[in-house]
């Protein structure tokens, strides 16, 4: 994962390397760091157990080398009870690996609990970038549950609190929120389920603003865009914007009961 690798490069500008148009030296310790400060797992009803992967990244090939995670003392959930590790990694001739977690669904619930890990390796020492990785893992119940409530959006472009609608989109991992900033207007959204992210394509809002025109919408990463179907819950994170500039971006919690 290249992309990853020379960025840690860029970031540790203050190491000694030297470059070229064409290439990348570093000369420094390999380094381990996650590709992700963080990630959401869903676990289905009736599963058991789901097997997921951490992903892990070095500053410069490694010629042989064992990766392993390690429970953080602030984890909530526990080795051996909520999940199981899958063996350690073994990254040799690359700049990166995964590691395998099994996820069991004795360990998911509905609002869902954290599991946060390190990396550990014998010969490879610790980055300081990503040390570590909080692993959110929720239970999944089926999207017919989440639609069956009755929502409640904060709104915050607005500064009030609405009852909205959300029904299933015509296309598959899809919802709209119906009328969301005006009425005849839905926005659409989709949805990861197998980890409950949300995406939010950019879109108009039919929300015309007395100076500015037409209202629009776009993602933005700041706060993970996310659902879950057994708390009913959506966190959507975006910011509205015009032809002439951006507004604030918001962060609006549906609830849905």
């Amino acid at each position: 994962m290249k992309t990853f690798n020379y960025l840690y490069i860029a970031l540790l500008s203050a190491l000694v390397y030297s470059c070229t148009n064409d290439e990348i030296h570093y000369d420094g310790d390999p380094n381990l760091n996650f590709i992700t400060a963080s990630s959401q797992q869903l676990v289905d009803q009736g599963s058991g157990s789901k097997v997921v992967e951490v992903q892990y990244g070095t500053l410069v090939k490694v010629p042989s080398a064992e990766v392993s995670l390690v429970v953080d003392p602030t984890s909530q959930l526990k080795e051996g009870i909520d999940f199981q590790f899958m063996g350690p990694s073994n990254p040799s001739g690359n700049f990166d690996g995964k590691i395998a977690i099994k996820l069991l669904e004795t360990g998911a619930s509905p609002e869902g609990k954290n599991a946060v890990f390190r990396l550990s390796s014998p010969t490879i020492k610790n980055g300081v970038i990503t040390p570590v990785h909080t692993m959110t893992v929720a239970l999944k119940c089926p999207v017919s549950y989440f639609l069956a409530g009755n929502f409640k959006s904060t709104m915050p472009f607005f500064g009030g609190t609405y009852d909205i609608t959300i029904a299933a989109g015509t296309d598959a991992n899809t919802l709209l929120l119906k009328d969301y900033y005006a009425d005849g207007y839905d926005i659409k959204i989709t949805y990861d389920p197998s980890t409950g992210s949300v995406t939010i394509p950019t879109q108009q809002t039919g929300y015309m603003h007395s100076t500015y025109g037409m209202v629009s919408i776009r993602q933005v990463a700041a706060t993970a865009s996310t659902i879950n179907f057994c708390t009913r819950k959506v966190v959507l994170s975006y910011q509205p914007f015009v032809s002439a500039g951006n507004f604030a971006a918001v962060v609006d919690n549906i609830v849905g009961s």
